[in-house]
């Protein structure tokens, strides 16, 4: 049995049978599992692509039109800081990034996403999507909007703070 293996398995619903194992009556370790499972899925699904969720993370991020540092990036993701800059290394060698120095900040470096990692990304989403879509297809689509709703209702006033890098 891999390492992975428990991530696949059901859920189990909180029946007469399973009143033994009180942590299906827990919402947070319900929404870790899920978030556990549904990662496990997306690594799979881009597998194939070479890259990890992390890598996709990054990618999604700077699609937007905040600017972002490595620092910046490293407090949104939760990821180490060292961790961070390998992975940007690593981004950077691949082509699908880019740091430019910050002009109001010479020593900081804000990160731009290339042709080639906007490309990178279009396929990336297409496999997240797949993924997320299966995890939750036994889920109705009011319930799948209603629970990103209450998602990002319990998280708007939690994500960290980041420094805009340009003026």
């Amino acid at each position: 049995m891999s390492t992975t293996d428990h991530l696949s398995a059901p859920l189990p619903q909180p029946t007469a049978e399973t009143v033994d194992f009180p942590l299906v009556h827990r919402t947070g370790y319900l929404l870790h599992k899920a978030g556990l499972l549904l990662m496990h899925e997306a690594d799979r699904a881009l597998e194939s692509r070479g890259m990890r969720m992390r890598y996709f993370y990054v990618l999604a991020a700077l699609e937007g039109q905040i600017s972002l540092s490595q620092q910046d990036l490293s407090r949104l993701l939760n990821l180490d800081p060292t961790t961070m800059v390998a992975l940007i290394d690593e981004m950077e060698e691949a082509g699908h990034v880019e740091r430019r120095r910050n002009p109001a900040d010479r020593r900081r470096y804000i990160l731009h996403l290339t042709d080639a990692g906007r490309q990178a990304l279009a396929g990336a989403t297409r496999a997240v999507d797949d993924a997320e879509q299966g995890f939750l297809a036994a889920v109705g689509s009011a319930d799948r909007d209603r629970l990103r709703q209450i998602l990002g209702e319990l998280l708007a006033d939690r994500w960290p703070s980041v420094v805009a890098c340009e003026d």
